[in-house]
């Protein structure tokens, strides 16, 4: 068995491991390598796409760009912008802010609370010879005029999921419906990211959720942070995460 430094932590090869999956298809947003003809390719397909490290975490060097009208291009870098014209003057901005291996993502519209964008960090864990639980689920709120929703980074915020859901911009599904959505699909993404990562114990998944309430998997970590659940005021989840850790 292959130990985990052997294997590729990329997100791209996550994504290709979830993409293997039939039930996981509809749930990924198209994900490819950064260059100029696959930059090309996905502003002709969608309004909005994301550029982001295939390493790393923390929302670092993430960018949107937003197709508006006239063949422009507006780029968003933490909370500044810039538009550019035409998709060769924006391969070459993006070009000069990349210095690592990067991908290309479809832009999920995420729903909204308040005006800022939110995310769902999801905890599947898993104790020796026992299936795949999930063992915490909050919303981590963008800081307002952010497109990322690193807490740290742009100054956000966590709330308990129900809450977000509640009092966000998602119409068309319940929250109780959207959590059932949400653990499903963790726990197919943690069982199918086992086939791979072998020994893990442990998946973080970033998940999305647009304003009619689908699910989306944006990314998998394998060393997911913990203490984002100590910023809940109900530290039930958090003794949980820490349970399970404990028994590995």
């Amino acid at each position: 068995m292959t130990s985990l430094s052997k294997k590729s932590e990329s997100k791209l090869t996550k994504h290709s491991v979830l993409r293997a999956s039939p039930s996981l298809v509809s749930t990924l947003p198209q994900t490819r390598r950064f260059s100029k003809q696959s930059l090309h390719a996905f502003l002709d397909q969608y309004k909005k796409v994301i550029v982001k490290p295939a390493g790393g975490s923390g929302g670092a060097g993430v960018m949107l760009v937003t197709r508006k009208a006239k063949s422009r291009y507006r780029v968003q870098r933490g909370p500044s912008h810039r538009t550019l014209r035409g998709k060769s003057e924006t391969y070459r901005y993006l070009r000069s802010k990349i210095t690592t291996p990067y991908l290309i993502q479809r832009g999920i519209s995420l729903a909204r609370v308040n005006g800022s964008l939110f995310d769902v960090r999801v905890m599947v864990q898993r104790r020796p010879g026992s299936p795949w639980v999930v063992t915490g689920m909050l919303a981590k709120v963008a800081g307002l005029g952010y497109i990322i929703t690193n807490v740290k980074r742009s100054k956000g915020r966590v709330l308990p999921i129900r809450t977000a859901i509640q009092r966000s911009s998602i119409r068309g599904a319940s929250s109780s419906t959207i959590i059932a959505r949400l653990r499903r699909i963790a726990l197919l993404a943690a069982n199918r990211l086992a086939r791979y990562y072998t020994s893990q114990k442990v998946f973080g998944l970033d998940m999305g959720i647009d304003a009619s309430g689908r699910v989306w998997i944006i990314e998998a970590n394998l060393r997911p942070d913990i203490t984002l659940f100590l910023k809940l005021a109900d530290k039930s989840m958090y003794n949980t995460i820490c349970a399970y850790r404990r028994h590995v």
